[in-house]
């Protein structure tokens, strides 16, 4: 074992090397150098006005917790509907209550209270009777600028490398809603030999730079739809008009598709979900001239198929050669069986699912544009009610008034492209044109025209898609921007009252419709009797000739055998003599 050896090693300093102590005294300022301005650099200095600075700064706060007598409140009503009486005098007892009336009317001070009190009550009288309820007071003020500021600025831009226009856009259904976005030409196909020519994009609304996710549909999309209850699955409706169904979680590319013998004819302009228990079904619409529904989960066959036929004679049977091409569709939760059905001809049409046949089925529809219908979507204050836009106009339609809208707007400078509701305000829609105009309408606030317009882009706008919370717009154009709009926030809320003011306004709206409506038929019915009054009098004046001419000739006809009888008389006598 070896022995153990302890190992030093020994540092010196020298104590003058160590540094001196530090004393520190009082030392008046002085100057120590001076830099005098440079005369061309202080030429270019430019005031700013105003300045923006942005300063980050908390109070300290502190938390104290003490414990206080609690205070106990008791509330108790009282109904005041006879006034105050007295302890003894029972209210509901007619005699005890005649008998105290009785005995303060015979006092004194009664006497001299109702003479104290009536100059004062005959001059209230006097000022009700000259104050003439129908006279319009305060006609004369200026007018003042409204309380309330409508502004909307564009929040971001999504842009398309490709320039394609925007066919659909969608919000997802999760607390952080994305847009899903789907495009498509104008022009032929075949033009374009990039595979990615198809992609659909899913944008997150806080990054423009590149979405977060793609897909690529084999055909052109024109129509999409997200899960109302799984956010990862996305169903495309496509231009040769099958369907296809994309999980974001499995990959790019369809999971399923539908069979191109089984769909529809042409593309698919309408695709939304419907209401089941299970939430895998939807119905799709196209030009073809039919309604499908489907099951996500077997496309192999449509589970259910409609011809949009409302004009027919009444020996012809629904099929597609008759059928009305479907350009929108519109489907509410709150009818489950009930849907609304633009098409390319003008009509809107109303179907219910429950009746046993066609005409039952497809029960009416209205005329409403000359061209075709571009969208069709039911009130969120009332299911009576609906909106539709196409041509230059936008129209608010009831289903109890068939002849006419009971809200037209004014005629757009350019074609309206799409129209849809405020989602939360219920006074309030929004629509867009082929000019790149923005409009927002507040039917409580302005009746004929917008309370806000922004010029947007100067391409022609597509779709429109506010988020369901209301505080986010999207609107796509036709060069593949999709913008992200911010209306203030008297833009996104509604006030209390809105939604009883609004069904007074529909209520009042559909009564005057009804009584123009009489009105036109009372005027029509006297026109179509005043046509058919001279051919009444000439068929009477004929009778009454012929009835004239008949009696006339058994009048003659008497007098004729009278005179005979009298000749014959007038022989015998002669003879006889």
């Amino acid at each position: 074992m070896s022995s153990y050896i302890k190992s030093t090693y020994e540092y010196t300093k020298l104590r003058k090397n160590f540094g001196r102590q530090v004393l520190f005294q009082m030392v008046p300022a002085h100057l120590l150098d001076s830099i005098n301005p440079d005369k061309e650099q202080q030429n270019l200095y430019i005031l700013r006005n105003p300045v923006n600075r942005e300063v980050q700064a908390t109070m300290p706060q502190s938390e104290h917790e003490t414990n206080t007598k609690e205070l106990v409140i008791h509330e108790q009503g009282i109904n005041h509907t006879e006034g105050g009486w007295p302890r003894e005098v029972h209210l509901y007892n007619e005699e005890h209550t005649a008998r105290h009336c009785r005995r303060v009317q015979h006092e004194e001070n009664y006497i001299r209270t109702v003479l104290n009190l009536t100059p004062q009550m005959e001059h209230y009288i006097d000022q009700n009777n000259a104050v003439d309820m129908y006279q319009t007071y305060f006609d004369g003020m200026p007018s003042e600028n409204p309380v309330e500021k409508y502004k909307i600025q564009i929040g971001n831009i999504f842009r398309d490398p490709l320039k394609r226009p925007v066919s659909c856009v969608v919000w997802t259904n999760e607390k952080k809603s994305k847009l899903a976005v789907s495009y498509r030409y104008n022009f032929s196909e075949d033009e374009i030999e990039s595979k990615l020519k198809h992609v659909c994009y899913l944008w997150d609304v806080c990054k423009q730079t590149s979405p977060i996710y793609e897909f690529f549909p084999e055909h052109s999309c024109w129509q999409l739809a997200c899960s109302p209850v799984d956010s990862n699955l996305m169903i495309a409706g496509l231009k040769n008009g099958t369907v296809s169904v994309f999980d974001i979680r499995e990959g790019p590319n369809a999971i399923l598709c539908s069979s191109i013998y089984n769909s529809h004819r042409a593309p698919i302009s309408a695709l939304l979900y419907t209401q089941s228990r299970t939430h895998s079904e939807f119905f799709t619409g196209s030009p073809d001239g039919q309604c499908l529904w489907w099951d996500i989960r077997n496309l192999s066959n449509p589970i259910d198929q409609l011809p949009m036929s409302v004009r027919l004679d009444p020996s012809e049977e629904p099929n597609l050669s008759n059928s009305e091409g479907v350009s929108s569709l519109q489907f509410d939760r709150g009818l489950p069986t009930k849907f609304l059905c633009g098409t390319e001809s003008g009509l809107v049409i109303n179907a219910n699912r429950m009746g046993r046949s066609h005409s039952e089925i497809l029960t009416s529809y209205w005329n409403a544009h000359s061209g075709p219908v571009r969208t069709v979507e039911r009130s969120p204050c009332t299911l009576r009610m609906f909106i539709t836009c196409g041509d230059w106009t936008v129209r608010i339609w009831s289903e109890e008034v068939r002849s006419a809208p009971i809200i037209v707007s004014k005629p757009y400078r350019h074609q309206v492209t799409d129209v849809a509701w405020a989602p939360l305000r219920y006074s309030s829609y929004m629509a867009i044109c082929e000019g790149g105009m923005f409009y927002y309408w507040d039917l409580l606030r302005k009746y004929r025209e917008p309370v806000s317009t922004l010029h947007i882009s100067k391409h022609g706008l597509t779709k429109v898609t506010p988020h369901p919370e209301g505080n986010l717009i999207a609107v796509g154009d036709n060069q593949g921007s999709l913008f992200l709009l911010h209306p203030s926030e008297n833009m996104t809320r509604s006030d209390s009252n809105d939604k009883v003011l609004m069904h007074q306004t529909y209520d009042r709206e559909t009564r005057r419709e009804h009584i123009l409506d009489s009105r036109i038929k009372e005027i029509r019915l006297k026109v179509r009797l005043e046509e058919n009054m001279p051919n009444v009098v000439t068929e009477e004046s004929e009778d009454e000739s012929e009835m004239f001419q008949t009696v006339e000739n058994e009048y003659y006809k008497i007098v004729k055998e009278a005179q005979r009888e009298m000749d014959n008389m007038s022989t015998l006598s002669s003879l006889s003599t």
